[in-house]
């Protein structure tokens, strides 16, 4: 069977580094490959890759320059990528989480369903975990679901997203590329609406992708509101830009509402005055015009 999956790893966290090596040594179909990118971390995860690459398909590189903590997680995971061969589908998995013992060769399986399907992206059920393993809870996903939903569900908190989960085509990554966000934040989203090639998102529940919660979870820090702030204002203004013929107007106006509070500015080819009368009326323009004049 040729190596259709690559898994790519950007690397800086060692402390739960080896339940993530060791979750790749222990797959039942060996037949992937996994690229590790050392984004000029202090941790040294040699000798843990030397013990855990049995089937000899482990391949590690140390860049010589941080962009992680440059907010650069992107890029950091972009030059991961480029590590890698011609494999045609690619994941990306944290430092800190794993997958079951049969990913891959579930993996296979879905992948005749892809192809059969025209879908370019997967999401696999994901395995909630505590800081020290203990298991949380599992969060299946719908068998198809559009990307414009997942967009909504994440921002009513009705489901939990992260970049691990999700295997996606390198054709469509070619083609579309990750948004560059500060921190990756909301990067992972726009690859539903940029990578789903208007097809359902093609949810997996035959196995898991185990995501760890920590406190090291750029999720779970405080410490970097303003690079949150700034992705949050780019996010909202492609959502807004590019596609707002897929959510209704209750929804873009909320889309809408958000980007006026994060962006310091409008770069919409609409003015906001516009934009609010569009999708909320009257009312909801007297409204921003209000907040407006009083900075409220």
């Amino acid at each position: 069977m040729d190596q259709k999956l690559a898994i790519v790893i950007p690397f800086f966290k060692i402390d739960f580094f080896e339940d993530t090596l060791k979750s790749l040594a222990n797959q039942t179909n060996p037949n992937f490959n996994v690229y590790i990118g050392n984004d000029a971390s202090a941790a040294d995860p040699h000798d843990l890759i030397q013990k855990y690459n049995i089937n000899h398909n482990i391949f590690y590189t140390k860049f010589a320059e941080n962009l992680g903590g440059k907010g650069q997680l992107v890029e950091q995971w972009e030059r991961c990528i480029a590590l890698s061969k011609n494999e045609e589908w690619l994941m990306i998995l944290a430092d800190d989480d794993y997958i079951a013992d049969n990913f891959v060769e579930e993996f296979y399986k879905v992948s005749e369903v892809a192809a059969k399907q025209n879908s370019e992206l997967m999401r696999f059920k994901m395995r909630r975990v505590a800081e020290d393993g203990a298991f949380l809870i599992d969060l299946e996903q719908p068998e198809r679901y559009k990307a414009e939903d997942y967009i909504w569900d994440d921002l009513e908190q009705k489901m939990f997203i992260s970049i691990s989960e999700n295997v996606f085509s390198r054709k469509m990554y070619d083609l579309k590329g990750f948004r560059r966000y500060p921190l990756a934040w909301k990067t992972d989203l726009m690859i539903y609406l940029d990578f789903a090639n208007n097809q359902p998102i093609l949810g997996v529940n035959s196995t898991f992708v185990a995501i760890r919660r920590s406190n090291q979870q750029i999720t779970r820090r405080t410490d970097l509101t303003d690079h949150k702030q700034i992705a949050l204002g780019q996010y909202y203004y492609d959502v807004l830009n590019e596609f707002t013929s897929l959510f209704k107007d209750y929804q873009n106006l909320k889309f809408l509402k958000l980007y006026t509070f994060y962006a310091k500015e409008n770069h919409l080819s609409a003015s906001l005055s516009s934009l609010y009368y569009k999708y909320g009326g009257v009312k909801e323009l007297l409204k921003y015009r209000i907040k407006s004049i009083f900075n409220i």
